[in-house]
Formats: structure tokens, sequence, C-alpha cells
């Protein structure tokens, strides 16, 4: 049996989803579209059930975005069995619009969630008389319903038909919501929540934080045990092969293998706050200022998540609703600083400035960024249009959540990074460290005779207006594999001598180019898998003319005021 589940955004349906289907999911993009779903299936008394967790409708009869579109043609012209309907106190009508609509031409099933939060007056069955449909109430948080949804669909009970139009009425108070919907309190406690999120990842994750190294992070343990087991992969009497193999495979899978924490770390938080309804809660009470610039409000919190790494952020963004929006999100997300960038600001600065100019100095890349977050939304905005208002749904509901969930979608996002992404950044890995030991003569020991530099050289004059020499450009070439990478770019060069030597305009210029050029080879790479490689390359192109303009403005500005 197939079977697709439907429904308004922030109703549970996800949760629901993965209460039937368990760990059993896979995730596919709709063919020739960057949207995707996900779709698993279970076994009852012998029966394989597959189900798909289709997008979000907010309007079945007059749909506006592609994605919308996308998902009511599947639903419609799927072979589906059954179509699960899935409806929430909170949007009860929004989930009959859709029921009515599909009943007349699809077998379907009712389900209405959040059960636990606001219970309908009269019972399952009584509402199903009224329907004419099966109709279960649920609370996937808590998994009651579950059970017999499972056995509803296995009987195939499901029903086509006319539903009529009728008011549901609720016992209970979801009066959570309409407090976090108030602007006045979801903007600074939005604020406090993503800015603890993302000091928690800083310290426990990346281990840089604006106040120091911290000494529980968990990369700085997995590069000391890279290192550690790097240190056996030397072959003896055969530097090449020993060139080759630590600085070219073992390079490639430390790079997939640093990812790993913040994948989890940011999934892990996403799925969190999805399941408690935050998300949902806070939206309302930022849409007036998103709205104004044309995108969603989680948009915001995928760009607090981007300052730990922008990898995971794009993979959130992935989900989210509307192409355009999806799209717009993903080309900013790269212009947030990650952790890594942080880290180097912080040498850059150190290396230049009196220690008590040092925090505020590194403050000036946040800032440019931001200021180029504004630019380039207004040059991808003239490009792309104007994303396509929706209506606004009601508040979602506070709730508890299931860790349980919260594990499995975690898991998924690392095994689909692991899948779609990890391969790809290891072979590019090595594409991209082959011209660091190949040169004119072939295979060199020494960087300054490789094709690197001589490519670092010939761009040199790009750089000059900055005060920035031939190895800093090297640096940044080396960084677009992944930042860290530049660390061991300085020590071959002598680049923490060099740094020091830089006056303050220079070296204030290289921290806001370094802000905002292309992050890293992975987040090129995941760009691309949400909005194609031709408007990846495009991005690619804004961003390094974007860090140049506000580099020389930088230098300019420093030296005047110098």
């Amino acid at each position: 049996m197939k079977c697709a589940l439907v429904g308004p955004p922030n109703v549970g349906k996800s949760t629901i989803f993965y209460r039937l289907v368990g760990r059993r999911v896979k995730i596919a993009n709709y063919p020739g579209k960057t949207l995707s779903k996900a779709f698993g299936y279970f076994i009852e008394e012998n029966t394989r059930i597959e189900i798909s967790d289709l997008p979000g409708i907010f309007n079945i009869e007059n749909p506006k975005d592609e994605d919308e579109k996308l998902a009511i043609s599947d639903v419609i012209n799927g072979d589906y069995d059954c179509v699960i309907v899935v409806g929430a106190p909170h949007a009860i009508k929004e989930s009959l619009s859709i029921l009515r609509y599909l009943a007349k031409i699809k077998r379907t099933i009712f389900v209405l969630n959040m059960v636990d939060l606001a219970s309908p007056v009269i019972d399952e069955n009584a509402l199903s008389t009224k329907l004419g449909v099966p109709v279960i109430f649920t609370s996937a948080a808590k998994g009651t319903g579950i059970y017999k949804l499972r056995k509803i669909i296995k009987l195939n009970a499901a029903k086509i038909g006319e539903v009529p139009e009728i008011n549901v009425e609720f016992k209970g108070s979801l009066w959570m919501e309409k407090l976090f919907t108030k602007s006045s309190i979801a903007i600074p406690t939005l604020i406090g929540i993503l800015l603890g999120t993302l000091m928690i990842i800083l310290f426990f994750i990346d281990g840089n934080t604006p106040f120091g190294n911290s000494p529980v992070a968990l990369i700085p343990i997995i590069e000391s045990f890279l290192d550690y087991i790097g240190n056996f992969l030397t072959i003896p009497n055969n530097p090449i092969l020993t060139l080759f193999i630590v600085n070219g495979i073992w390079s490639g899978v430390s790079t997939v293998m640093t990812f790993i924490p913040y994948i989890a770390a940011v999934a892990f938080f996403m799925s969190l706050y999805e399941q408690t309804g935050l998300i949902g809660a806070f939206s309302i009470g930022i849409e007036k200022i998103t709205t104004k610039l044309g995108i969603p409000p989680r948009s915001i919190i995928i760009f607090f998540m981007g300052a730990s790494c922008n990898v995971p952020s794009l993979s959130a963004a992935r989900a989210l609703w509307g192409m355009k929006s999806r799209y717009l999100t993903a080309l900013l997300v790269p212009y947030v600083p990650c952790a890594p960038r942080m880290a180097l600001f912080l040498i850059i600065a150190s290396a230049v400035l009196p220690p008590i100019l040092v925090p505020l100095a590194v403050l000036l890349p946040y800032l440019a960024s931001i200021i180029a977050i504004f630019f380039s939304f207004f040059i991808y905005r003239l490009i792309m249009g104007k994303p396509m208002a929706v209506e606004r749904l009601p508040p979602t509901p506070i709730m508890l959540p299931n860790w349980r969930i919260i594990i499995i979608e975690t898991w998924n996002y690392i095994k689909e990074f692991l899948k779609k992404l990890s391969l790809m950044i290891f072979a590019t890995t090595i594409l991209l460290w082959l011209p660091s030991v190949l040169g004119p003569h072939g295979i060199t020991f020494n960087i300054e005779n490789s094709w690197l530099a001589i490519a670092g050289k010939e761009i040199e004059f790009i750089f000059a207006p900055l005060g920035l020499p031939w190895q800093v450009s090297v640096m940044l070439m080396g960084g677009w594999i992944f930042k860290e990478v530049v660390l061991g770019l300085m020590a071959l060069f002598g680049g923490f001598t060099l740094i020091k030597s830089l006056s303050i305009a220079s070296a204030l210029a290289l921290m806001v180019f370094i802000a905002f050029y292309s992050s890293c080879i992975a987040t090129l790479l995941s760009l691309a898998k949400i909005i194609g490689w031709h408007r990846a390359l495009l991005s690619l192109i804004v961003q390094l003319v974007t860090a140049y303009i506000f580099s020389y403005i930088t230098y300019s500005l420093i030296s005047i005021l110098g």
C-alpha cells in the first residue's frame, strides 16, 4: 500500500510521519526540481505500507507557490491507495478545507493531531459520522492514536465522498502560542534563544568562542584524533605516496569528519525547535519584519545557525516552504561568518592590534557581513523577484519535545549529508589539493614552486590595492577548500610573521574579505544542491565581487582615519 500525508504547515505532520515509519526514511527530490519529500514504510500484519510526507499546503484551491503546486499535483496524480489529511486545533479550518477538496477524488482519512492540548467537544466516531470519512485523534508528541492509525490504514478503511462544511469546537486553551506571537516578546526571546544556541554549539562543538577557547569542545578532540591517525599513515622510503595518502586522501576524509558534529548539532536544534512549536510560534511574532524583506521568518533562525557552520544551515534551508524563499535564504547563508572564520579573525586581529582592540576588530567582519547580506539581498531579489506571499496560519502551540523523533531526524540529516555530499567534498578536496603539490616540474615538496603559488603570484595585482602580498592570495585560494586550510598555508609561508607585518588597514581588509568570500567547497556543493549549479556559480561571483568591494572600502576608510 502507498499513502500520502498532507496538511497545512505546523500541524505535526512530520512527527506523525516519523511515528509511523521510525528510522526507515529516505529523502528524494521531485524529478527535475530542488524540492524534496520524505518517504518511508512500516510493516503492519505482513503488509508493507509506504508513507510519503508531502510539503505543506496553504490553499489547495488556489495554490500560489511552485512547492504547493507540486504537493497538490503529487497527491492528486500519484498512485496512492489513501490520503491522510492531518489537522490540528489551531489550523482546523485550513485542514478541513484540504479534506473537503481531496475527499472528492481520493480515498481519505482525517487525523486530528494535538488533541492533548485542545480536544474536540465530540468524540472520533461522532466527528467521523459528520465528515463521512474515518477520523483518528492523535497526539504525535506522546504517541497517542498512532497504533489505531496504523490499523485503519492497513484495513484500507479510507473513504471517498462529499465532506460537508462544519464547525469543530474545542475544549482547552492554547494561550502559550498567543503570548509568543507578540513582537515585543517574540523578538527578544527568539534572539536570546538563538544566541544561547549558538554559544552552546561554539562552546561544545567548535571550541572557538568570542570569549576564548573552550576546554571541552568536540572539534579539537576530533582533529587531534585525526592528526594522531595521520601519523601512522606514513609510507617508509616513499615520500610521494605518503604525501598523497596523508595530505590528499586523509585530508579529504578529515574534512568530511569535521563537518559531521556541526551537521548533528544544527539538525538537533532545528528539530528541537520544530518539535516544541517554538519556530512556528515565534515566526508569527517576527513576520511583520521579515515579510518586508521578502524572506520567511524561519530564515532568521537559519542565519543564526549559519554562524556555527554554513553547511548544516543550508541543509535546514532545504526544508523551507516556497521555492523563491528557499533560494533567497540559501543564497544569503554563505555571507554569515562561520566559526572557523571567526578563528581566523581572532588570529589576524591578535597579530596586528593591541589586545584591548581585538574584540572590537572581530566585530568588524560581522558588521560588514550584515551590510553585505542586505546589499546582496537586493541583487538576488532583482534577479529572482520577490517571494510569493502566503496566507498567514494561526500560531503553533508550544509542546514538549519527543526526544526519540528528534534523534531520528538528526540521524537522517547526518545520513543525507554522508550520502549526498561527503563523497563530493572528499573528491573535490583532493582535486583542489593537487595544485599545492604539483608544479611546472612535476611533484614538488616546496609549496612555493607549486601551481598554487604561481597562481597566487599571477593574481597578486588584484590584492595589491589592499596592501596584501601574493602569499595572502595563496592562503585565500587554499581557504576555499575549507577555512582551516588557511592556517596550514600560513605556517608554510611563514604567514604569522607575514600577518604581523601588515598594516592595520590591510589586516582589517583581509578579515572583511575572509568574512564573506565563498565559505568553502562544502558550502558551494550544498548550495548547488538547493539552487542548481548555474545559480551557485553566479552566487560565487557575487560573493567574490562583494567581498572585494567591502574589503576595499574598509581598507580605504581605515587608511584615511589612520
